[in-house]
């Protein structure tokens, strides 16, 4: 059962729809969830780029494999230079697509 049981029905001028539309495009968001933001007074973003998303995920994969090579080091006293490595092409790969983002 849905929870929002109440059309709202809005007239727009050909300028106010264009902008409307863009605003749509820009933040892939449906109409009902644009709306529904504003409405609210909550920040509304642009949606992220396919590089935006490839950092974030890199950025993720870093910070895991970081904290798994910590605590292996601190249990055996030891870091395998591979590892290091594979985080240092993560780190060179990360910052090439901030560089395309800046």
């Amino acid at each position: 059962m849905r929870n929002r049981t109440i059309q709202v029905k809005a007239m727009l001028n050909r300028k106010e729809k264009a902008h409307f539309d863009r605003q749509l495009a820009v933040t892939g968001l449906t109409k009902s969830m644009l709306l529904r933001k504003l409405i609210m007074d909550e920040e509304v973003q642009p949606k992220g780029t396919d590089d935006v998303k490839e950092t974030y995920r890199l950025v993720a994969n870093l910070t895991n494999n970081t904290n798994q090579i910590a605590k292996i080091a601190n249990a055996t006293g030891y870091i395998d230079p591979g590892k290091i490595d594979s985080l240092l092409i993560m780190v060179d790969k990360c910052w090439k697509i901030m560089q395309r983002i800046i």
